[in-house]
């Protein structure tokens, strides 16, 4: 993944700026409260040009202020903490999430932050605290929440609106936050903890992680899920508290955090507190508690409720398959690893990958076949077809491996079709092994894309960091008929191969099925009962129409033979404290079962089916929204400025393979005033010789310049063969580092000039304007096109023209008085100001495209991206 332009094609960032110079008022840890005496500057609505625009805030004392490198504040962070508390009992987790906002400046604000939530989370209940006042919110059609939201907010109304943007990404809205006050929003959830080999689990995601939302990965909104990243070496301020309450029903053995130190309180044999040791901890990475308890099985069993005032109610069923001894007949397989080597991968995550995967390609089985493919936003296939697992060609893959870093944008969809289109060996199964953090704003589209086209092959897929897009990685696994697995970054990668070969060597339980034995379910889910890799429960969650007695029946292939299981079950007809979550769990699953339908057979009405269902059980979705409305006008007016919260950048991602390297060069030829599609002051960078500084077609990391002719490379890249033909011949040709690129570019005086004048005419300096007046009408236009246009905008024919007109957005060096009118003059139709006196949004004939880059205020046009 890597980042993109700001709406030319990716990511919005914020509070991020060239090489790390954005800094807190002090050291990293502990920012500096700003005087009384501070100047008027604050934050407006953060553009998505990854810049932290003035306004005319004061700051007061104790706020939280970011500065520039010159000292200059430049932005307030609102979010002051967020609490975390879950109460866990058996495999069911109740988890209240507490953000406190704070607004520490002297105008209202409206406070926008982009969070993640577990992606099987039911959220049922949302609460809005100011003082000792609760408004509780209202769950509504999504439309009718913002119309509300947006009502309360213009009549300066305290207001709080909740959005779910992916199943595992949200927004939360605070309107008419006042000088001085805390607002707490409550959200509430349930979700089911994972049992795997002998391990319970349950995760909390902190932070959302950097989506790579061009080209054909943007999806729904992808402004929505891309929220401002804070710069390297500062951080946004708010913090994290997570209290777990356990009671694990059998005495605890053991209990552990893989990423945070923790503090273990035990309450007797089978119950414990867990709090993160450190109340004040970054929120950049998952928190993940384990914990085994004593006996080798999970204790299987039956959860109920019966609501009051039902005839009926609603079940969990829990069902362990036994251990089974290990299979002594491995059949021939055909293994392709996928591995991602785009920007948010660099460092770390690809160096994790690569060491798992290299275990895994020296432990394949004489009879295998196999191929490596790496990717970002192109794929890169090892050989021309899979071949065999022979020590020759090993050894070839394992070379072709080492040299493999992050850089570029994420093009999963890409890959994943590949990987799927290969030829089939009727010998041998596929399994694909696909390695990613899965940083995509398209998730739901690639796990169609697999439902729809998967075919007999399997794919396992490995998360690949500390905050991996969770909801994508158990999405392919899911329809791929394989299993998830994620890969710390503190975790042995060998250790994780030798645990995915044990799992696909031979399933576990095949051909799954329940015989209910004439019981009075309906709506049972998952409809289709999953093959078992591991020794892992399978979970079963359905309604009953009355209260009864009987049995179950589990059936399956176990290692090959015949195997059944009776379970006894009651459905009770009165209420029970412990299953009170159940009703939220199975419409939860229900809701995912009719996106998953829906894949396979579009029925059209799959977004009013989960419409109604989200509102008869109070139910977060894609369609439906919580919205709370204190009735008293607090702000009259309505007049605040919004301030979108900054995240932390993920543990173990790198700032340099998201927004590209930083040395004395690149920032030398920021300095003019011109920048990268990853980090935008001005304007995007202009042409050089044709080549738009893009990287693969789309990021970060790297800057993506072609190497000029006698250039070479400081150290081995990755190969970048553009994708062949199946059959074809793979020729490797390495990409040489972009700066290096770049260093070279600079050492021509000609390529100099060029640059220098390409910025002058950006600016619209007058020098620029004399030079420009004296070229023949050709050349000037030639040269305004180059400096101004992007390049979607010199294509024949341009994209997105209906009846001779384009919609565009322009880059203003300054509006003058009369700037509006010398628009409206050539025709230019005025849709929204995105940021006033610098970005506009509109629509133009074709024809006046040349007459509208000739205005010297005018300083970059290019289509819009409303991601």
């Amino acid at each position: 993944m890597s980042h993109s332009s700001a709406r030319g094609a990716a990511f919005f960032v914020g509070a991020v700026a060239l090489g790390g110079a954005w800094q807190l008022a002090a050291a990293p840890s502990k920012p500096t409260i700003s005087k009384p005496s501070a100047p008027k500057t604050a934050l407006a609505t953060l553009p998505p040009q990854s810049m932290l625009a003035k306004a005319n805030y004061e700051t007061a004392p104790g706020e939280l202020v970011l500065r520039d490198n010159s000292g200059k504040e430049v932005g307030i962070c609102p979010l002051k903490h967020t609490d975390v508390k879950a109460n866990i009992a058996g495999f069911v987790g109740r988890v209240h999430v507490r953000q406190t906002f704070q607004n520490t400046a002297k105008t209202p604000v409206e406070a926008v932050y982009t969070f993640p939530l577990p992606a099987d989370a039911a959220v049922d209940d949302m609460k809005m605290v100011i003082g000792k006042r609760v408004v509780r919110g209202q769950i509504k059609k999504r439309e009718e929440a913002r119309q509300i939201y947006e009502a309360a907010k213009s009549a300066g109304q305290a207001a709080a609106l909740l959005d779910q943007e992916r199943p595992n990404i949200f927004t939360q809205a605070v309107a008419n936050l006042m000088p001085g006050q805390d607002v707490t929003i409550e959200i509430s959830f349930t979700n089911l903890l994972k049992y795997d080999d002998g391990v319970y689990q349950w995760a909390f995601p902190t932070v959302v992680g950097p989506r790579y939302t061009g080209g054909t990965s943007a999806g729904t909104n992808p402004g929505k899920i891309t929220p401002p990243i804070t710069a390297k070496g500062t951080r946004a301020g708010h913090d994290i508290a997570i209290e777990v309450n356990l009671d694990a029903g059998l005495p605890l053995r053991e209990i552990t955090s893989p990423l945070h130190p923790i503090d273990v309180q035990k309450r007797g044999a089978t119950r414990a507190n867990i709090q993160l040791r450190d109340m004040a901890t970054l929120p950049n990475k998952d928190f993940i508690l384990r914990y085994k308890v004593a006996g080798e099985q999970v204790q299987g069993g039956v959860i109920a409720y019966a609501p009051s005032g039902n005839d009926g109610g609603f079940f969990t069923i829990v069902l362990q398959p036994p251990a089974a001894p290990a299979a002594e007949d491995v059949a021939p397989k055909e293994m392709v690893f996928v591995i991602d080597q785009t920007g948010s991968q660099s460092g770390a995550p690809v160096a994790k990958a690569k060491e798992t995967i290299s275990y895994a390609l020296q432990n394949l089985n004489a009879d295998d076949t196999f191929q490596l493919i790496g990717f970002n936003t192109e794929v890169f296939p090892c050989f021309p077809a899979p071949v065999p697992a022979n020590a020759a060609n090993v050894a070839k893959a394992l070379e072709w491996l080492k040299p493999i870093e992050g850089s570029g944008g994420t093009d999963i969809l890409k890959s994943m079709d590949y990987a799927l289109k290969i030829p089939g060996d009727r010998a041998r199964p596929r399994i694909i092994c696909y390695m990613t953090d899965g940083y995509v704003g398209n998730d739901a589209q690639i796990i169609q894309h697999i439902a729809k086209n998967r075919g007999e092959v399997r794919i396992f897929p490995f998360g690949t960091g500390n905050s991996v897009n969770r909801y994508l990685i158990e999405g392919m696994a899911r329809e791929g008929r394989g299993e998830a697995d994620i890969i710390t970054l503190d975790e042995d990668g060998k250790a994780i191969a030798k645990r995915f070969y044990n799992r696909i060597a031979q399933p576990l339980l095949l051909d799954v099925s329940v015989d209910w034995g004439g019981l009075p379910v309906q709506d049972v889910l998952p409809k289709y009962i999953p093959d078992v890799f591991s020794e892992k429960p399978i979970i079963l969650k359905g309604r009953y129409k009355y209260a009864t007695k009987g049995a179950v029946t589990l059936k399956g292939l176990l290692r090959g033979k015949p195997w059944q299981q009776i379970i006894p079950i009651d459905l009770p007809d009165t209420p029970s404290e412990s299953g009170e979550a159940l009703p939220s769990l199975w419409a939860r699953s229900k809701m995912d079962d009719i996106e998953i339908d829906n894949y396979q057979h579009p029925a059209g009405n799959a977004a009013a089916q989960i419409t109604d269902l989200a509102l008869e059980y109070r139910l977060m979705s894609a369609y439906t929204s919580f919205v709370a409305v204190e009735q008293r006008v607090v702000n009259v007016g309505g007049q605040q400025r919004t301030v979108n919260v900054p995240v932390e950048m993920p543990d173990g991602v790198s700032y340099e393979g998201i927004f590209g390297e930083a040395d004395e060069t690149a920032t030398a030829y920021f300095s003019r005033g011109v920048t990268t599609r990853f980090s935008r002051a001005k304007s995007p960078m202009p042409s050089l010789r044709g080549a738009i500084i893009a990287g693969s077609g789309g990021g970060g990391g790297a800057l993506g310049l072609p190497m000029p002719a006698g250039a070479t490379a400081a150290r081995p890249a990755p190969p970048t063969t553009p994708l062949p033909a199946l059959n074809a011949p793979v020729i490797h040709s390495p990409q040489p580092n972009a700066i290096v690129a770049l260093k070279s570019l600079l050492d021509s005086d000609e390529k100099k000039s060029e640059l220098a004048f390409d910025s002058e005419v950006i600016d619209g300096t007058a020098a620029a304007q004399k030079k420009l007046a004296a070229m023949k009408p050709d050349e000037r236009r030639a040269a305004l096109r180059k400096a101004k246009l992007a390049p979607a905008l010199q294509k024949t024919p341009l994209p997105g023209v209906k009846n001779g007109k384009i919609e565009i957005q322009i880059w203003l060096n300054a509006l003058p008085s009369d700037g509006l009118a010398k628009l409206k003059a050539l025709g230019f139709d005025l849709a929204a100001t995105l940021t006033p006196k610098k970005l506009l949004l509109g629509t133009i004939s074709v024809k006046q495209l040349d007459a509208l880059s000739a205005l010297s205020f005018v300083r970059r046009i290019e289509p819009p991206n409303f991601g």
